[in-house]
């Protein structure tokens, strides 16, 4: 937990200089603050989330060095694997949407997602998985018929 926490506050730092030189003078509109230069807001709080960030690396670093642990471990496949099957499933519904109607491919996402939580009660999954995909078939039609979409 504390090689995860070194990187992780690393990666927030680094996010967090980016929102510093890059990000907020170059996009940053109009503060919504009152009485505030518009970009102050935002850059008083990136700069609250560097610091964070670089307190939580330094502390990480110290607690690894007192163990005696590296900071780069590689793990095994299946922690690996563990990481990433989520993305790779959203992944996959990403691409399904892409190339089928939402309403097609939604009943599929949630029932595998229920499957995958342990549900085995067919009739769960099948009215889990039908109801919204109906809901929002039968709110695109009226939308449609309306003229709004």
């Amino acid at each position: 937990m504390i090689r995860k926490n070194f990187w992780s506050g690393l990666g927030v730092a680094a996010l967090a200089v980016i929102l510093l030189t890059w990000i907020i003078p170059t996009y940053g509109g109009s503060g919504f603050a009152f009485g505030m230069q518009p970009q102050r807001l935002a850059t008083l709080g990136a700069w609250l989330i560097l610091g964070c960030s670089i307190v939580l690396t330094v502390v990480s670093a110290i607690a690894l060095k007192r163990r005696g642990e590296s900071i780069v471990a590689i793990p095994d496949l299946g922690h690996l694997w563990h990481q990433a099957w989520p993305f790779l499933y959203v992944l996959g519904f990403i691409v399904l949407i892409d190339r089928f109607p939402l309403t097609w491919v939604a009943p599929l996402l949630i029932g595998g997602l229920l499957l995958l939580l342990g549900e085995r009660r067919w009739y769960v999954v099948v009215l889990t998985a039908a109801v919204p995909t109906a809901g929002l078939y039968g709110l695109t039609a009226h939308l449609m018929r309306i003229g709004v979409v």
